[in-house]
């Protein structure tokens, strides 16, 4: 049940990133990103849909969840005054709440 809801969150969140434009093609994982929220390396924007989401499809596929997520707090971060992305963080606040809640109630053994 929760896998579901997560897998609904997640294509929520890349249906809202294509509204945005912020996702145009097919999420692929760029060669070469190492950094946290590709800083240096690719915008957040594009770590958002080519690195980001990909990984956390895998993770909930495999159900190899990690403890915890803050990818909401890099995103207010990086998205700072544009409006137009208030309800991607609302999206990204929600995945962050429910692998935050899942990592409190099964403890630090998650994987990844």
């Amino acid at each position: 049940m929760q896998q579901q809801s997560l897998t609904e969150l997640l294509d929520n969140i890349e249906a809202e990133l294509r509204r945005l434009r912020y996702l145009v093609g097919e999420p692929t994982l760029p060669a070469g990103v190492s950094s946290a929220f590709g800083y240096g390396q690719v915008s957040f924007e594009q770590w958002l849909g080519h690195v980001f989401l990909p990984n956390a499809r895998a993770a909930v596929a495999s159900n190899e969840l990690p403890g915890s997520s803050h990818v909401a707090g890099a995103a207010v971060r990086n998205l700072d005054g544009a409006d137009e992305a208030d309800t991607l963080l609302g999206l990204l606040a929600a995945f962050d709440a429910k692998i935050n809640r899942l990592g409190a109630t099964q403890g630090p053994s998650r994987g990844a």
